[in-house]
């Protein structure tokens, strides 16, 4: 029983040992990594699913994607590791290089042609999840673009996140600055949801320091998320 005892301990070391920092093992959690995802053939970095929902953990996802005029939006899956920009085509890129864990991850921007809600499939408090810049926004924070030079001391860009329970809003809301003046997020970071308390739907929200009265935000509206519903 002794020996029994010790192999068996033995191997639960090894497979500890064995797991890769920030892997996740919680099934509820959105890590992308489904093999439900085929390659689109717009490169060969680049993954998506069909135009519709997707489903990863214990979320819902809207996605739209339109191959043959190469326009993708709202959750778009991607397994970018490179940074550079050139061009709107680079869109679907992190800033951190990579996924926070795994190979997938997802880069939003608002559904201009539906629901971009995010759905729960069981109720439920979400802990928080990692997010940094898309290599896009990044660009346009730092180089400067047509919306204007690189940000300065009084330029913002801000993600709010919001949430609702069978229809009704919830009274709280979560707010992270992507970039604040000088400060730029580049790293994979942990924004804590539990204050929003039980949801069944989430909800993003970018805005910004430049903001057209016509046509409203100029920064790009992108940012990149991964593992959601993890704790940190």
């Amino acid at each position: 029983m002794k020996k029994s005892f010790l192999f068996v301990a033995a191997l639960v070391m090894t497979f500890a040992a064995c797991q890769k920092e920030g892997e996740v093992q919680d099934k509820t959690v959105a890590t992308f990594e489904e093999a439900a995802i085929s390659p689109a053939k717009v490169n060969s970095e680049f993954k998506l699913d069909t135009t519709g929902t997707f489903q990863s953990g214990n979320f819902i996802f809207q996605q739209v994607a339109m191959p043959s005029t190469s326009f993708y939006s709202c959750n778009v899956v991607s397994n970018h590791t490179d940074t550079t920009f050139v061009d709107w085509n680079d869109a679907w890129k992190a800033i951190a290089g990579g996924a926070y864990a795994g190979k997938n991850y997802v880069v939003w921007n608002k559904n201009y042609y539906g629901d971009d809600a995010i759905k729960l499939a069981t109720a439920a408090v979400v802990p928080g999840f990692y997010v940094t810049n898309s290599v896009y926004a990044y660009a346009s924070i730092t180089k400067g673009d047509w919306s204007g030079p690189a940000f300065g001391d009084d330029d913002w860009f801000l993600l709010t996140v919001t949430g609702s329970l069978e229809g009704k809003a919830v009274n709280t809301a979560v707010e992270f600055y992507l970039a604040k003046g000088k400060s730029v997020v580049t790293d994979w970071t942990y924004v804590d949801l539990s204050s929003l308390g039980k949801v069944d739907e989430l909800y993003f929200e970018l805005s910004g320091s430049r903001t057209d009265p016509v046509w409203g935000l100029n920064t790009p509206a992108y940012f990149a998320f991964d593992n959601l519903g993890g704790k940190k």
